[in-house]
């Protein structure tokens, strides 16, 4: 683990991906990628670097982002919407290892910390929360749909009593049985 002065940026916070890693040292850069299991070459530019682990941060982002506790999901969030400005040392130790994997930046500017969650790196995070807060969004409904279709090609039939009690052990945002009916109405 670094340590954590080593990942504090001393300057005005920049909400751009690739700007906020420019802003670190090479070294720095070189212990990202080796959190990101991206092989790079010491010999390389920090331009390089930055060139190389832009692309693997963005595609990795959603993945991280949704291995995250809901209590640092919501911190999160409130990055992506500015409100979260100032934060303790402690709040930085918890996103110590977003810091250290390059999804998350901290900057030192006038004595205070602010972490910052990059633009590129916003949707990822809303992605991984949309389901959940949104339902039924147009991106839920099809899987329900799909799930029911598949029982239907499976069993020749679905109960929907079944399908319900499925989705609602394994999603977040339950539905009812009347909701579930209204949804496959839409498509019969």
């Amino acid at each position: 683990m670094t340590e954590l002065h080593n990942l504090i940026i001393k300057g005005k916070p920049e909400t751009d991906l690739e700007k906020s890693l420019l802003a670190y040292k090479k070294e720095q850069l070189l212990q990202i990628a080796v959190q990101q299991q991206l092989p790079v070459r010491k010999s390389y530019t920090k331009m390089k670097i930055v060139e190389q682990l832009k692309p693997v941060i963005v595609k990795q982002a959603v993945d991280f982002f949704a291995q995250l506790d809901s209590h640092k999901k919501e911190k999160l969030i409130d990055l992506a919407k500015g409100s979260a400005t100032a934060v303790s040392n402690e709040t930085v130790m918890q996103f110590q290892s977003s810091i250290e994997s390059g999804y998350v930046f901290a900057y030192l500017a006038n004595g205070t910390v602010t972490l910052i969650l990059p633009n590129e790196l916003v949707s990822s995070i809303k992605q991984d929360i949309k389901p959940v807060m949104n339902y039924p969004q147009a991106e839920t409904q099809p899987l329900f749909l799909r799930q029911m279709k598949n029982a239907q090609k499976i069993y020749g039939t679905y109960d929907i009593n079944h399908l319900v009690s499925v989705w609602n052990s394994y999603f977040a945002q339950t539905m009812t049985i009347e909701e579930a009916a209204q949804l496959i109405e839409t498509v019969q």
